[in-house]
């Protein structure tokens, strides 16, 4: 509540000279409480304390007035002890918006001599000149429909659909076990449920779980032959199956003072509001402007006299994404048999544009292919490569491959199934991603050469997807040891799926973009890579797929070219691993991230096979 800046308390009245300022301050005073929501206090400053604190009440719950902002106009001179003092009030409804109108406090000189103050004459015309004692104030309020987002071609992802909520009517429940051993079976937690539906009135509904119209078709028969059971037909907004999606499009539910806080000043506490992801990201735009009414009631009958102010409600407006649904579909199949957390991120490499961000396990919240954070071991050799060839490398030439290198005393080693390459041309190195050679390699740069390497990539910058997403971070190496393993993508490198996708569609198309995700967003082209950086690159990702560690993407038809990458994290000896597997194929580029895999060959490796037959 936001109180008026005026001096508040009782005054004494002098002569008729000196009444107006003395009046201005008692009216001020019972608009400074009414506006810092203290009805007993506003009431005090009224001749019947008594009468006017349970209607200042009732006008706040009837309204779900959650600010009041008054002010008193120009006084007028009183005559014989009684004055009319006009105020504007701004009333903001809960859910609604702001009503302001106008009206007018009756003032009265009670007591005589020192004792005398100014108060408010007290009748319900003082809250809105139209209330009488036969009426009261109501209100209304109803939501449009919530807008669908909707797929690059237009159809929706998510949008309204046929749900029953099934619930319990407590003075129903003749067999209460039975009741909560069937709620279980559907995944209801038994005694959190019974401690809700003890403690609820005994005719009121008590929610359990809301099933979509399909799957409460299943078990419909078996449902409704238990007593107190209770079934109510609804439409929630919801994706094509529970977990299509569900990280990135995120989900609607009912308010919870988290998502409320989130929501905007037009929802309200009965509302079902964008709880995660693009619905919560853009909750205002999909869900639209609720329309409503400021009625005067018949105190009696409730029957409507007057409405004193409508609010026009809006339709909300559809969100169009770059997402395209049936490549979701594919990448969440090809992570279907995942095992351990993983993700896929699919990007248009000649416009940035996301078209696939799949997540496994497919029912979890958590979107690790868009704001994850991993290291991504050697498929950023494809940035420190980038970064030998701007300083003068050539592919074939010769940098040694032993089986292990050791900096300023730090040892670091080849995958084990590497061992040493030898003296061998570059090209070959990277196509069987030699650490010890790119670590040979790498400490003839500079200290920032790989961190600004990855800035022409756009890693580290401030992409603007609608969502939180990880753009990736690439320190300036601070030793030759933090140099030598940020050229394999350990030590304090990190990159998401999304980051690492970016990449391989840079060095597909030859100009890093910045992803986008949403119309509204912007992708954005940065500078061209030189050209002969991104086409070598290119050329040897694609070796990489021919004759190197990531044969398992020798597809037929368009040209695969891909880099595998097994990084190291945590402190567990021997460590363990996350596996990952990055590249493109035509105008898509892709990532796969699995989480504690063996390897990137062997376990993101075929999850990106899959993927990309089906795509095809």
């Amino acid at each position: 509540m936001v109180a008026l800046s005026l001096l508040a308390g009782v005054t004494t009245a002098c002569s008729d000279q000196d009444e107006r300022p003395a009046i201005k301050i008692a009216a001020a005073a019972f608009l400074t409480a009414w506006s810092a929501g203290h009805p007993d206090r506003a009431a005090a400053r009224t001749d019947t304390p008594a009468a006017a604190n349970p209607l200042l009440t009732e006008v706040t719950d009837s309204l779900g007035v959650t600010k009041v902002r008054a002010a008193p106009g120009r006084v007028p001179q009183p005559t014989k002890g009684q004055a009319t003092v006009p105020y504007t009030v701004t009333l903001t409804l809960r859910g609604l918006g702001d009503w302001s109108y106008s009206g007018a406090l009756p003032m009265r000189l009670v007591g005589d001599g020192d004792t005398s103050r100014w108060l408010v004459r007290w009748s319900l015309a003082v809250v809105h000149p139209k209330l009488t004692a036969q009426t009261r104030l109501g209100r209304t309020r109803s939501l449009p429909p919530r807008a669908p987002i909707l797929a690059r071609d237009g159809r929706a992802l998510m949008t309204e659909r046929p749900v029953v909520d099934v619930g319990i009517e407590p003075r129903r429940l003749s067999a209460p076990q039975r009741a909560y051993r069937a709620l279980a079976k559907l995944g209801v937690d038994q005694a959190k449920l019974a401690a809700r539906v003890t403690a609820a009135q005994p005719d009121h509904f008590v929610a359990a779980i809301t099933l979509r119209q399909e799957q409460f078709a299943k078990d419909e028969s078996t449902l409704r032959a238990v007593p107190g059971l209770v079934f109510r037909d609804e439409t929630r907004t919801l994706a094509a199956t529970p977990t299509f999606g569900r990280a990135v499009l995120g989900s609607v539910r009912e308010a919870t003072a988290e998502s409320l806080a989130k929501a905007g000043r037009l929802a309200a506490a009965t509302d079902y509001v964008g709880a995660s992801g693009l619905q919560l990201a853009f909750q205002d735009e999909l869900a639209g402007r609720p329309s409503g009414e400021v009625r005067l009631l018949n105190r009696a009958t409730r029957d409507v006299v007057e409405v004193l102010h409508r609010f026009d409600g809006s339709e909300g407006k559809p969100l169009q994404t770059t997402l395209d649904r049936d490549l979701q579909a594919k990448a969440e199949r090809a992570l279907a048999g995942a095992t351990n957390p993983a993700a896929l991120v699919a990007v248009r490499p000649s416009t940035g544009e996301v078209l696939a961000a799949a997540n496994a396990p497919a029912d979890s919240a958590f979107d690790r292919a868009l704001v994850g954070k991993y290291p991504p071991g050697s498929t950023f050799k494809v940035v420190s490569a980038s970064a030998l060839f701007r300083d003068g490398l050539r592919p074939g030439d010769v940098v040694d491959c032993p089986q292990t290198v050791t900096v300023d005393g730090k040892r670091f080693k080849n995958y084990d199934d590497l061992g040493s390459l030898g003296r061998v041309p570059f090209s070959r190195d990277f196509a069987m991603s030699c650490n010890t050679a790119f670590i040979n390699a790498t400490q003839k740069l500079g200290p920032g050469a790989i961190s600004e390497t990855a800035a022409l990539f756009g890693i580290g910058g401030n992409w603007d997807l609608g969502v939180s997403s990880f753009s990736g971070s690439v320190p300036r190496a601070a030793s030759d040891v933090e140099k030598a393993a940020s050229a394999i993508g350990q030590g304090k490198v990190l990159m998401s799926p999304l980051a690492m996708a970016v990449v391989a569609a840079a060095i597909q198309s030859g100009t890093p973009r910045s992803p986008s995700l949403v119309a509204q967003g912007e992708a954005g082209n940065l500078e061209p890579l030189p050209g002969a950086v991104a086409n070598t690159v290119r050329t040897l990702m694609q070796d990489t797929v021919n004759n190197g560690t990531a044969t398992v993407l020798d597809l037929p038809g368009k040209q695969v070219g891909a880099k595998t990458g097994t990084a190291e994290f945590g402190t567990d000896s021997p460590p363990r691993t996350h596996a990952w597997m990055v590249g493109f194929r035509g105008d898509l580029a892709f990532a796969v991230l699995v989480e504690d895999g063996q390897s990137g060959s062997k376990t993101a490796g075929p999850i990106a096979k899959k993927f990309l037959l089906a795509a095809t």
